[in-house]
């Protein structure tokens, strides 16, 4: 009874003080799985939840996520590592009011910083953590991916059907669990034709991880076909917002809802100075391992 309670009252408290983050990599294989269609349509649903989310792009080039919103954000990441802007000056509002940086070139120079710097990028992001209840990161490229993902509370890897998708989400998987020691994964299969389809994906790579790796792996969703999702991408939208009715924004929906049930962080990763923190780190490991040729 006693436990309960307590747990109660920590429940009450990081309600009430704001001070629970919930950070998310989504990450996949190469290219061609629409990640970061991903990313934005469950900003924009857990948004319309009530959630207030920062969306961290890790994309480079056009395909990134805010040039796929069509917003041209003037600043990055970068210059807030170079201290000439603020961490609010470098956000840009994106649909549902979510909170957009472009943090592709900055994140790359993290393993580098200095103790000042450090601290001077993990205070600026603790100020925003009253308002925020997410962080989703779109994760861009390998290098990304591993830090990221060592760094994130969640990791959610993105799977098509098609074999070279899962076998580059099993290698992702394979390396993260190995080299870093993640254990548990998310699996979200997109542009799937049926659940029948996507769950079958997923008790293929759940069963190989199970054998050959020390991981749990747990089916979040699918996201199925969609026209829809074409015609939201020509105008540059969002499918959870201009046509909520679709069949991909109900699951994007549905996905959302299973974010808000999973468990809370018991401890201080649940901030997001923590993540901060924990990503440069994880940065340095990443590059340490790539400099060694670990994979």
């Amino acid at each position: 009874m006693v436990e309960i309670v307590r747990d109660q009252a920590e429940g009450l408290r990081r309600l009430f003080t704001h001070d629970f983050v919930r950070v998310i990599t989504v990450a996949g294989g190469k290219t061609g799985i629409g990640k970061t269609h991903v990313v934005i349509n469950l900003a924009v649903s857990l948004a319309r939840r009530g959630k207030r989310v920062l969306v961290l792009d890790g994309q480079h080039g056009k395909n990134n996520l805010a040039a796929l919103l069509g917003l041209k954000p003037r600043y990055t990441l970068t210059q807030v590592i170079r201290r000439e802007r603020r961490l609010e000056e470098v956000m840009v509002e994106g649909p549902q009011g979510i909170g957009i940086i472009q943090a592709a070139h900055g994140l790359k120079s993290l393993a580098y910083l200095d103790g000042a710097d450090q601290d001077w990028l993990v205070n600026s992001f603790g100020q925003l953590s009253k308002h925020l209840d997410a962080v989703l990161v779109d994760a861009g490229s390998v290098g990304n991916q591993s830090s990221l993902s060592m760094a994130s509370q969640e990791i959610v890897i993105v799977v098509s059907g098609r074999h070279d998708s899962i076998t580059e989400a099993y290698g992702l998987i394979k390396l993260l669990s190995r080299n870093f020691a993640k254990r548990h994964f998310h699996i979200l299969v997109n542009q799937a034709d049926t659940e029948y389809e996507a769950r079958t994906v997923y008790h293929n790579m759940a069963q190989v991880a199970g054998r050959f790796l020390d991981v749990t792996l747990d089916f979040m969703g699918h996201i199925p076909f969609d026209e829809k999702l074409k015609q939201a991408a020509i105008l540059c939208r969002p499918v959870a917002e201009v046509f909520p009715a679709a069949e991909a924004a109900v699951a994007f929906k549905n996905v959302a809802e299973t974010v808000d049930l999973w468990p809370h962080p018991a401890d201080d990763s649940a901030r997001i100075e923590s993540f901060m923190q924990r990503l440069i780190v994880s940065s340095r490991l990443a590059q340490d391992a790539l400099n060694s040729g670990v994979n």
